[in-house]
């Protein structure tokens, strides 16, 4: 089994029992692993915040490495985190210093954080946990400039939307529009929050690219909500993944430029 299966096999036990502490022993049972291995993928857990040490081994820390997440986003963090965080990393590397980019909240975006905190950039977003995380990781130090819109708060997801958001995205002009979906093919980007759909068709209309940032189970997808036609989309940054080949070939057809990163 490869390391990453293994990880996620322990996030999911760990998820189906938010209370749970996994011992070292229960997960060599559960897993079919050694002991040594088992204690390597508890400390990369821990070290990358998505679970708390415990007496005997380890526990699910919904929330990461953001306490001001809320439960129903720290939940989905655990969703392919190697992935997003591997997708985030090639989306930043599309920023030059200097560049304003907008950035929608999401847990692929969310992974951004870490890559653009120190970057003398401007960021513009409608996510309080994305603010948050940039401000904390850039500490004392210089680094990325945040503006936050106003609005209503939307609970589930840390997302602030209506009127006051999207007054204030109409005043700011950007290189790039970051956004994450719920699905893309070869029509439309789509989601799920209809609070949120001018916020986001006003971050692509204010900006000059519009990068999506989508792990390999949103292609192909279709949600509910159409966010935007698939020609309004300058890049997309996913996952590597057999099964998209086709339909990401065709979105190349479609002058769609499709970079995808290897996950180690």
């Amino acid at each position: 089994m490869k390391r990453r299966q293994r990880q996620r096999q322990i996030l999911e036990l760990l998820r189906n029992e938010p209370e749970l502490e996994l011992s070292v022993a229960e997960a060599c049972e559960k897993l079919g692993a050694s002991p040594a291995t088992v204690r390597r993928e508890f400390a990369q857990l821990h070290a990358e915040g998505r679970v708390e040490k415990t007496w005997g081994g380890i526990r699910f820390k919904a929330t990461g490495s953001n306490p001001a997440s809320p439960p129903a986003f720290g939940e989905r963090l655990i969703d392919f985190p190697e992935e997003k965080r591997s997708i985030a990393r090639a989306a930043a590397a599309l920023l030059e210093d200097g560049d304003v980019v907008m950035i929608d909240g999401g847990t692929t975006t969310f992974q951004l954080c870490e890559f653009i905190a120190l970057r003398p950039i401007r960021i513009i977003t409608n996510s309080l946990v994305i603010a948050q995380a940039v401000d904390q990781k850039r500490g004392s130090g210089r680094g990325a400039e945040v503006h936050l819109s106003g609005g209503q708060l939307q609970p589930e997801s840390g997302l602030v939307a209506g009127p006051q958001a999207e007054a204030f995205l109409r005043q700011y002009h950007a290189k790039w529009a970051f956004l994450g979906a719920a699905g893309v093919d070869e029509k439309a980007v789509t989601n799920y929050n209809e609070a949120v759909l001018t916020s986001q068709r006003l971050m692509i209309a204010q900006s000059e690219r519009l990068a999506l940032l989508a792990d390999h189970s949103k292609i192909g997808r279709t949600a509910m909500c159409a966010v935007c036609p698939l020609e309004d989309v300058k890049h997309i940054v996913t996952d590597k993944f057999a099964e998209n080949q086709p339909l990401l070939r065709r979105i190349r057809n479609m002058g769609v430029s499709v970079s995808e990163v290897a996950v180690l």
